[in-house]
């Protein structure tokens, strides 16, 4: 799956200062992009050009002004392209500069200096860099991101993956922050790995909404051809009532609540007809550490019916082991999913055959939260005249590492600011 990520050129300055003395700059590099961690979680991504007029064998350091913390590239090329991440999470609150010097076999350096500013949340944050201090996670790394980096295990799991998971549901009614209604409907969660909450979303929206995929299907947005099962992504980023249905409370409020912590939506698909997906988990796709903190919302934009292609979930399903890219011999993806799909589906095939599937068939406005890792389908579309609408939002919780394991990419997410 891959997805849209928002971009941010930040200005690198040049002759940067070390000291008393001023480094003179050959200008052989060049930043071609660096994510915005206001549009990110926990993970950015720097891509670094190598000028032609570079030489041979030349070795790039990156660096934070703030740290010992380095990672030193040697052997680069002219010409070159350099990916860089960085672990955001893992930096102090506040302004830092991200220092980029290559130097050449006969001495001349170039420099670049990248302001980011960084606006941890309290609390998931500064546990998920524990986390990553401890186990020795880098805060830079160069190319992909990728599940090895990260100390996945019991210890980190949250609260609903936890054997006294009721405990914490009870604890939460006590204190008065959640009714018995929420309580239930926490327990569905932990217990079926999904919730239902009919008539969340009202008639209104819901119109507005149709009326702007109405438009988008006139216009073929993306190349849509209407009676396909071709999803549209990002309509969000076009259309004002989808973004209004995107960020509405009503759906996040429980997505907050599930996380401990503010759900940040981080795209919308959208489906006029049934899927007609195979079996799958979500976790490999949109990839949160520590994990647990990823899940999908599936909103009904009408009546579904039977023979649609409806939306399948396995209940309980959401207790297998979670696959990450890493164990199966895939390389990341970059367009053919050919090798993917024969390696990972296969994986999924098998474990939804030990479950019975719930066939959903949902009223209007009604809303699906899923747990991350809860293998879920989209049926045959038997009648294919049936439309089956649908918007599936997907949300990372503030202050995880949020990134895309079976391509690589960084994740991106609303900002807080949008959401406050």
């Amino acid at each position: 799956m891959l997805l849209s990520k928002i971009k941010s050129i930040l200005s690198p300055s040049r002759d940067v200062k070390r000291g008393d003395s001023s480094i003179s700059d050959a200008g052989h590099l060049h930043l071609v992009y660096a994510d915005d961690p206001a549009a990110c979680a926990g993970v950015v991504k720097f891509r670094l050009s190598v000028m032609d007029s570079a030489q041979s064998g030349s070795l790039l350091r990156v660096s934070t002004d703030r740290g010992p913390d380095e990672l030193a590239i040697p052997d680069l090329s002219p010409g070159q392209m350099v990916e860089i991440g960085m672990h955001f999470v893992m930096l102090d609150h506040g302004q830092h500069t991200i220092r980029f010097e290559l130097t050449e076999p006969d001495g001349t350096r170039s420099l670049l200096a990248t302001p980011i500013g960084v606006d941890h949340a309290p609390g998931l944050a500064e546990q998920t860099a524990r986390y990553l201090r401890a186990s020795g996670t880098p805060l830079f790394f160069k190319g992909a991101c990728d599940s090895s980096m990260y100390p996945y295990g019991e210890t980190t799991a949250a609260w609903f993956d936890r054997p006294d998971a009721d405990e914490h549901i009870t604890g939460l009614l006590q204190r008065g922050e959640i009714n018995t209604v929420e309580a239930e409907q926490l327990r569905s969660f932990v217990r079926d790995g999904f919730l239902v909450l009919p008539d969340l979303i009202d008639e209104k929206l819901i119109a507005d909404v149709n009326a702007e995929i109405d438009d988008a299907i006139e216009r073929g947005y993306q190349g849509y051809k209407f009676g396909t099962s071709q999803r549209i992504e990002h309509l969000h980023a076009h259309y004002p009532k989808v973004r209004a249905l995107w960020l509405d409370a009503r759906h996040r409020r429980y997505a907050n609540l599930i996380f401990g912590a503010t759900a940040r939506p981080c795209q919308t698909l959208t489906y006029v007809f049934g899927s007609q997906q195979d079996a799958h988990q979500d976790t490999i796709h949109l990839t949160p550490f520590p994990a647990g903190f990823m899940c999908g919302t599936w909103i009904a934009l009408q009546d579904v019916v039977p023979d649609s292609g409806e939306l399948v979930v396995y209940p309980g399903s959401h207790r297998e082991r979670r696959i990450y890219l890493a164990e199966t011999g895939c390389e990341k993806v970059d367009g053919d999913w050919t090798a993917f799909g024969q390696s990972v589906g296969g994986i999924w095939a098998g474990m939804a055959k030990r479950y019975e599937p719930f066939v959903y068939r949902p009223k209007k406005g009604t809303v699906l939260i899923w747990h991350e890792n809860l293998l879920h389908a989209g049926s045959s579309r038997i009648d294919q005249t049936l439309q089956r609408r649908s918007i599936v939002i997907h949300c990372f919780a503030d202050g995880v590492v949020a990134y895309y394991d079976s391509t690589g990419l960084a994740g991106s997410a609303v900002s807080r600011a949008e959401i406050a």
